[in-house]
């Protein structure tokens, strides 16, 4: 922190080092870094004046009687080095930095018999650590003139103290303190273990109703699919029914007509000019009434052609020629 009567000739000070030069006991040079000479008779001191750090704990009890350790840090500097250099004792180091640690510590004891247990909990900072400031810095803190004796404080800034931990000593003093917040964790997770479940049982029941409204569709599917299947069916069967019933016409109409030509002419040429304007007309009327009569669902059927195909089968089989379009 300090050096006293360095070895004489040129001395040198850091930065953050102040230096005081003292000659038959006045005070020659004082500034912040930078060096001088010094005589063997004359007396030099460096005083440190960089940010320093301080940690205390202190043991008491609360108003309740409860045991508790707390834990502090305070940040320091010297701010007033000529100050510092009459009130403090800088030869021994950092002998003046117990002085202050045991400041804080009686300071720390006064606040925390007068607090509760939960204020010295969850009011570290303004129940404690405000307090303990506001009541060191003013003793430690102070000016004078360079050229009297006055010396009010010890020309130290405290810059901050933190309040790191507050332990309850007695065990089971402290398990009773965290019953409280134990209980409510615990509680809360059965809420979100209770919200969990529900919402599982809500999904596997929404993936029921999905899987048998599926269902449900299938077989709908199912029916629709085997009703087309029996209305195709029945108007395969009504299309047979209706080529049988025009095919049974067009024979009907055929023999009628050779009949006729045999009554009035029998030539090849005479029945097929018979068949052509009379019989094929009359059978494709007839094939029309069937057609109109025939409604297929599930389907498109050409059986406006396969009727025609049977009517010129029984035509030809009757020995009717037709024209092929070649001639």
């Amino acid at each position: 922190m300090t050096n006293d009567n360095p070895t004489w000739g040129l001395i040198t000070a850091e930065p953050h080092e102040f230096l005081i030069l003292l000659r038959r006991g006045e005070v020659r040079r004082a500034h912040q870094g930078g060096g001088c000479w010094a005589w063997p008779s004359d007396t030099v001191a460096l005083v440190d004046t960089s940010v320093r750090r301080l940690q205390f704990t202190a043991d008491q009890v609360t108003r309740e009687k409860v045991g508790v350790a707390v834990t502090g840090l305070a940040v320091f500097r010297i701010v007033e080095p000529m100050l510092a250099y009459r009130t403090l004792n800088l030869s021994e180091g950092p002998a003046y930095t117990a002085i202050l640690q045991q400041m804080f510590v009686g300071a720390t004891r006064r606040l925390v018999a007068n607090l509760s247990l939960e204020e010295c909990i969850s009011r570290r900072k303004d129940a404690l650590a405000a307090e303990l400031l506001h009541e060191v810095a003013p003793v430690v803190e102070g000016t004078g003139r360079d050229d009297d004796g006055t010396d009010r404080g010890w020309g130290i800034a405290i810059d901050t103290i933190e309040i790191q931990d507050v332990k309850v000593l007695s065990e089971e003093v402290f398990k009773n303190l965290q019953a409280p917040y134990r209980e409510a964790l615990e509680l809360e997770a059965l809420k979100v273990r209770a919200d969990v479940e529900a919402e599982g049982q809500r999904i596997t029941a929404e993936q029921a109703r999905a899987d048998e409204a599926l269902g449900d569709m299938r077989a709908q599917a199912s029916r629709l699919r085997r009703k087309e299947e029996a209305d195709l069916r029945v108007g395969i069967a009504e299309q047979d029914a209706a080529s049988a019933r025009v095919a049974g016409q067009a024979k009907a109409g055929v023999i009628a007509m050779e009949r006729k030509a045999q009554a009035e002419d029998s030539s090849p040429e005479r029945l097929q000019e018979i068949v052509l304007t009379e019989t094929l007309p009359r059978i494709a009327e007839a094939f029309r009434d069937s057609y109109d009569q025939v409604v297929i669902s599930g389907g498109s059927y050409d059986f406006l052609g396969q009727g025609l195909a049977q009517v010129l089968a029984v035509a030809q089989a009757f020995g009717i020629k037709f024209p092929d379009g070649s001639e």
